[in-house]
């Protein structure tokens, strides 16, 4: 192999991999975002001890809220079997309360979007000719 085809192999390899680390970042700080509004709302948190919890932790598909019974019951359950190696377990009322959390938040990052310069948004004739 020619000295600038391995050059150009090795850089290549080093992009991917800063690459795959920087999607890596995202989805944890993501996950622990969820997680975060997951408690606020009321969700518990339940870890797997023992080697039949881990199984049925590790059966559900992660990072994904799954809506179950159990005694008759609707539950919540957001597993996440990759950081706390736990799931997050509420019922109705814990599952309306994170999905009003959620919304707010987003509503907030999106009305931080709004530049500074305005100084009075009501009114769009003192910053529109």
């Amino acid at each position: 192999m020619a000295k600038g085809a391995l050059v150009c192999l090795i850089v290549c390899m080093v992009v991917v991999s800063f690459l795959f680390a920087g999607c890596a970042t995202i989805s944890k700080g993501k996950t622990q975002n969820t997680e975060d509004l997951l408690i606020a709302a009321g969700f518990t948190k339940k870890r797997a001890t023992t080697t039949e919890g881990q199984a049925k932790l590790n059966a559900l598909k992660p990072l994904k809220m799954v809506r179950a019974k159990k005694d008759g019951e609707v539950i919540y359950v957001y597993p996440d079997p990759y950081n706390c190696k736990c799931a997050y377990v509420g019922g109705e009322q814990q599952y309306a309360e994170y999905k009003r959390l959620a919304i707010e938040q987003r509503i907030g990052e999106e009305d931080s979007g709004v530049p500074e310069w305005i100084e009075d948004p009501m009114d769009p004739g003192s910053w529109l000719q």
